[in-house]
């Protein structure tokens, strides 16, 4: 869920709306309690222990319905002929300069800046939430088992 709302609001924010990320405006980062902002792209399981040892369970929940609420209210402010934009160079060295992509995942700054507004609200915002909810649900059945 982290990991989902991170990237949702990265990419809605800094990269569609070019606007402060969600996290930052609604002081997230110290309700959550967690040591990392970035998008959670290359996390060693060392780091993923301590973010989950340390993070608070309400505040994440809060944070990832506010982030969904601005993506929401964003997408709902952009005029037909936007879609097709793709972010300026500064808001992709915004990606690094706020902390949001770690530098070691290159990759992942390469293929966002690739992709036109319509892209990343595709991808980021939809899709991407529903990979992820395949490997939860993976992970639940296991546990349960």
């Amino acid at each position: 869920m982290w990991h989902c709302a991170r990237v949702e609001d990265i990419t809605m924010n800094i990269l569609v709306a070019g606007s402060e990320q969600v996290l930052h405006a609604g002081q997230f980062a110290g309700k959550l309690r967690s040591p990392f902002i970035h998008s959670g792209n290359g996390m060693s399981g060392e780091d993923i222990a301590a973010f989950s040892a340390a993070v608070k369970i309400r505040a994440l929940r809060a944070y990832r319905q506010a982030a969904a609420a601005r993506t929401r209210s964003s997408i709902a402010g952009l005029q037909p002929g936007q879609f097709r934009n793709k972010p300026g160079a500064a808001q992709i060295r915004r990606l690094t300069e706020d902390g949001a992509v770690q530098q070691s995942e290159q990759w992942l700054i390469d293929y966002w800046a690739g992709k036109t507004i319509a892209g990343l609200v595709l991808m980021p915002a939809t899709r991407h939430n529903f990979i992820h909810l395949n490997k939860a649900m993976r992970i639940k059945l296991k546990l349960q088992k």
